[in-house]
């Protein structure tokens, strides 16, 4: 199972210049996941691991999955099954 809506999920700039800050991508990626009708779960992987990639845990009908996005303008949120419940 994966991500089945028909439009991608991506995120949108930030309204002072063409790029996605830290905190304002966060939100974005929970507010699209949960319009999406996934649960984000726990935190985002620490930005110092990777600053350029957003990194949560999401469930929906009993599966979880990896939700990764880069940290720019228009990136898609791309969904990696979790293994452990696949």
């Amino acid at each position: 199972m994966s991500h089945d809506t028909t439009s991608p999920l991506i995120l949108s700039p930030d309204a002072r210049g063409n790029y996605v800050t830290w905190a304002k991508g966060k939100r974005q990626v929970r507010n699209l996941l949960v319009q999406a009708g996934y649960k984000p779960s726990g935190l985002f992987r620490a930005r110092k691991e990777n600053k350029n990639e957003f990194s949560i845990l999401a469930h929906k009908g009993g599966y979880a999955f990896r939700v990764t996005a880069s940290r720019i303008p228009g990136a898609e949120l791309y969904f990696t099954p979790n293994t452990l419940t696949h």
